[in-house]
């Protein structure tokens, strides 16, 4: 039997970032809608059920979606028997988020977290069972399907979302938005995959055994990396309420989609092809070092952008209702640059074939992460636990560089940290000026929209120009067309 010949890492990217980037364009324009249509307070309800069907799709999961990709000895009776598995996963944690709705409830007070958490668990089964559909997917490098399941979603679920809204639904609108996007994603991945699953002979836990230690490290960091990320949104919906919730949770969203923008993509193509170097311990710190150089790059762009163009930016896209939000933004955008450096130690771990410093550096992370937003919370000020979130991004960058260029590839933190440094610093140089015209001046030529392409324009040149003097972007260049 012929193989087909497998597309490239910098084909495979490119896809991914026009998919992305044209999802990402839909997301925007879907919920500037939205958030006309629904008010903070509602958007807060929905930030309190994210953090918890986030929760669940980790607990669905187990690692196993990396683990098919990373195991090259897995048959086609394996993939049923750990399919078959996990619809059993998903009926018993469908039921438990079902429950869930009244401790839930008490925890927020709000007791529409109950009608809402029996609505959600639809998305909750789907997701459970999407784990073998997808993780072939990404193993066989399908990733021009992968772009257009995406899109397809992300229209269908918005639409939904967008009518239901306003029809009067509130929040509910956003949680049958989770579950069309669920049910459209599993089938579309198990038509396209179907014909590689087996449930002939199959020994379930025999298969499930086989990827087992490394799924569990894979789901022990992904578990801690989940309170990393969301126990700000849970102090925050307990004690300061839904309203500020939904207000920081906006914030937060729009901090994100950068980091969607490049690394959340390069994630998702890094394992299956750089799997392959596992063995090879200096070229993957040559890849990760590349990764990095470019994501600090990418990412004081964006940072700084936001950090000009944060009101026009909050107004342009939620509207004036949600200017309270505009200070949250502006404090998590200072954390964009080392967000998204980090964003990719999972993948380059996972290809390392070491999910156990995967795990141990998502336990430090975290502990950092909690211990900041509890310092922020104890001062019952919102602003001061978002800086606090900010700051822990910050130090969570240093457990980073620990636990992949010092544990896992023998170089010094030196090696990791000075590059993304010295790229923020000169990133910072560049930006001040303009701060200055901005924020001392109060220079505005009267328009959200046109102070945004000035002031994103002007810093975006001078930041190209900058860095083509300096080297870094001819270098990364240069390396990229040498494929390291």
């Amino acid at each position: 039997m012929v193989q087909k010949k497998s597309i490239s890492f910098l084909k495979a990217s490119v896809i991914q970032f026009a998919s992305k980037y044209l999802n990402v364009a839909i997301q925007l324009i879907l919920t500037a809608i939205l958030a006309r249509l629904l008010s903070p307070e509602e958007y807060g309800v929905m930030a309190g059920i994210t953090i918890f069907t986030s929760l669940f799709s980790i607990l669905a999961d187990m690692g196993f979606g990396p683990a098919i990709i990373q195991f090259k000895d897995l048959t086609q009776k394996d993939y049923g028997g750990i399919f078959v598995f996990s619809i059993a996963i998903g009926a018993v944690l469908s039921i438990a988020f079902a429950l869930l709705g009244y401790p839930i409830s008490w925890f927020f007070h709000d007791d529409s977290y109950k009608y809402l958490c029996v609505l959600a668990v639809t998305s909750i089964f789907f997701n459970a069972v999407n784990m073998v559909p997808n993780g072939l997917l990404l193993k066989d490098k399908k990733f021009v399907s992968i772009g257009i399941r995406l899109i397809v979603s992300t229209m269908v679920g918005g639409a939904v979302a967008i009518i239901l809204a306003y029809s009067g639904l509130g929040t509910a609108a956003l949680v049958w938005n989770l579950n069309v996007v669920a049910v459209l994603v599993f089938a579309w991945n198990y038509i396209t995959i179907r014909a590689q699953l087996s449930f002939r002979g199959m020994h379930i836990l025999q298969s499930v055994r086989k990827v087992l230690r490394y799924s569990l490290y894979q789901a022990g960091f992904s578990i801690v990396n989940y309170f990393s990320r969301n126990t700000d949104h849970l102090i925050i919906g307990r004690f300061f309420g839904s309203v500020p919730l939904g207000l920081y949770d906006k914030a937060y969203k729009l901090t994100s989609y950068p980091i969607q923008f490049v690394p959340g993509i390069l994630g998702t193509v890094l394992q299956p092809y750089l799997s392959a170097y596992q063995n090879d311990k200096e070229k993957l710190f040559r890849y990760q070092m590349l990764l990095v150089r470019f994501l600090a790059l990418a990412g004081s762009l964006f940072m700084f952008i936001c950090v000009l163009c944060g009101e026009d930016i909050v107004n342009i896209m939620y509207g004036a209702q949600w200017g309270s939000c505009v200070p949250l933004f502006l404090i998590l955008s200072c954390s964009i640059a080392f967000q998204m450096v980090m964003n990719v130690t999972g993948g380059i771990l996972q290809s390392a074939g070491r999910t156990d410093l995967l795990f141990r550096q998502g336990l430090l992370a975290t502990g950092a992460m909690l211990l900041m937003v509890f310092v922020g919370a104890a001062t019952h000020n919102l602003r001061v636990l978002t800086i606090c979130v900010s700051v822990a991004f910050f130090v969570q960058l240093f457990t980073v560089a620990y636990y992949t260029a010092v544990k896992a590839f023998n170089h010094s933190l030196f090696d990791f940290l000075f590059p993304v440094i010295r790229i923020v610093g000169i990133s910072t140089l560049i930006a001040i000026p303009e701060m200055l015209l901005r924020y001392r001046m109060c220079l505005s030529f009267g328009n959200d929209l046109v102070d945004l392409i000035v002031y994103s324009t002007v810093y975006a040149v001078l930041f190209i120009v900058v860095f083509l003097i300096v080297g870094d972007l001819r270098q990364l260049v240069h390396a990229i067309r040498k494929k390291v």
